[in-house]
Formats: C-alpha cells, structure tokens, sequence
C-alpha cells in the first residue's frame, strides 16, 4: 500500500486516499527473490514519478501542473524488512539493518562500539554481488548481511535509513508484550484476556465519533514525529518544500515542481 503524505493528517488513512499498489496471492509469502520480481511494474512507475509527471490543462490549472513523486519509507514488519531490504533475517551473523554488530555479541550491544551501516559501504557490499557467480554472492550475503534489492533501482533510496518497524509488531507485540511480561509480570494468558474484554466493551460503548476522533489524533502525533525527524534530518531553506526525501550523495532533487511524498506499507 502506498499512504500520502502530503494530505492532512485526518485524511490521509481515508480508503479513498490509500494506494493498494498489489495483493500478493498465497498459500506462501514470497521469498525475497519473488518479491524482487513482484515490485518491478511499482518501481519502474515510482522511478518515472520521481523524474516527473505533467497533468493536462484544467479549469483550475490552465497551464496543467507538473509533480514529483518520492517514497519516503517503508512501514514493514521484521520479515519483510529483510526481504524488501536486501537484509539477512534475525536469525543471521550481522542481524541489524542499522549496525554491524554481530551475532556472538548480542549480549554486548554498545552502540558506541558498533559502526553504522553507511549508504556507500551498503551500496559497495551490493555491487560485489553483480560480479561474482552464485556461490559466491551466498558467501557475501553470508559474511556480509546484504543482498540486492529491487529498491536498490529507485536513484534516492537508502535502505539503512528509509526503513521502519510497523506500530503493531515494534510497540504492541514487542516492547509492551515484554514489559507486562517480565516488569509488570502479568501472564500473557491474563493479559489476552482482560484486552479481550476491555475490547468487547469499547465496541458496545464508544460512538463512530469517538472512533475518528482518536484515531484522528494518533494520525497527527505520527505525522508530527515524521515531520520532525525529517526536518532534523535534512538541511532545507526557504525555498525548499518540507517532506523532501532523504537525499543520497549522488542525487539531486528536482528543482522544479511539487513533490508528493508516499509511505510504502508491506505486510
């Protein structure tokens, strides 16, 4: 799914305004191969997006408009990180997306004592892969963490940087699950229980309005994080549009036009 970010914060999960790019069939997920070659009618429309789209004139726009298209992250969870990504599972040496720190030292995590994985070193372990015959790739995604990725096409995309946990399995599933677990020390049976019972009785109780109202209100607090991450991020000026992309060393952002930032959604 692709999400606007450019539309308000109340509007932008609105059916309407959400992009179902595709529906992957099962019984299986795809493997990371699979997904590759799933992505590459989306990626080659977002890649032509970025250098440029021109609407016809209209009533409003006599002269048409002219639009730029960028993605700005992915909102997966761990598994499909690692196939959108390029990224080896959490089950490998070098696990993180984010650092080098290896496997052996999962007791030992320091941030300072472990590099960040860097655009360039990420794009130069990549393109040893193109190079080198099949068994040998293996070895390097082995060694190495990292593989190709059909994203990898799209000029200013940064896997190390443009990528994030989705709220359900980061937060919900993970950090509150633990913390009730083992600080607060409720089982997890009780827990499912009483959300189970607190759920059932919102749903009888509670009004549409109230419904969109608080989900109104996280969708604001979302965006008010993104936006301030973004704005930290990059160097802008006064001529510059908020929500520019993260650039990349060897890419320029058009100087012409508007640009519409998206969220890639994969589940």
């Amino acid at each position: 799914m692709l999400i606007f970010l450019n539309l308000p914060p109340s509007e932008i999960l609105k059916p309407e305004n959400v992009y179902v790019a595709g529906i992957i069939p099962g019984p299986k997920e795809p493997t990371a191969l699979q997904l590759n070659c799933l992505l590459i009618p989306l990626i080659k429309e977002l890649k032509e997006l970025w250098q440029g789209y021109h609407f016809s004139p209209t009533t409003t726009g006599p002269s048409g408009s002219f639009i730029h298209v960028a993605t700005l992250m992915a909102i997966v969870d761990v598994v499909g990180m690692c196939k959108l990504t390029g990224f080896i599972s959490h089950s490998g040496n070098h696990f993180c997306n984010f650092c080098t720190i290896h496997k052996a030292q999962i007791e030992e995590i320091c941030p300072q004592f472990h590099y960040t994985h860097s655009y360039q070193n990420h794009k130069q372990t990549i393109e040893k892969c193109f190079w080198e015959t099949p068994k040998q790739q293996k070895a390097i995604f082995s060694e190495y963490g990292v593989r190709y990725s059909i994203l990898e096409d799209i000029p200013y995309c940064d896997a190390t940087r443009m990528v994030d946990l989705d709220i359900m399995h980061n937060l919900t599933l993970a950090i509150l699950k633990d913390h009730s677990t083992f600080e607060l020390c409720i089982p997890e049976s009780k827990a499912k229980i009483y959300f189970r019972s607190r759920r059932e009785s919102n749903d009888t109780n509670s009004s549409d309005s109230d419904s969109m109202t608080s989900n109104s209100s996280l969708d604001q607090i979302t965006l008010r994080e993104g936006e301030k991450i973004i704005n930290e991020s990059l160097p802008t000026t006064s001529t510059q549009k908020k929500y520019l992309p993260i650039p990349t060393p060897d890419t320029q952002h058009p100087s012409s036009g508007s640009v519409d930032i998206l969220s890639f959604d994969v589940d």
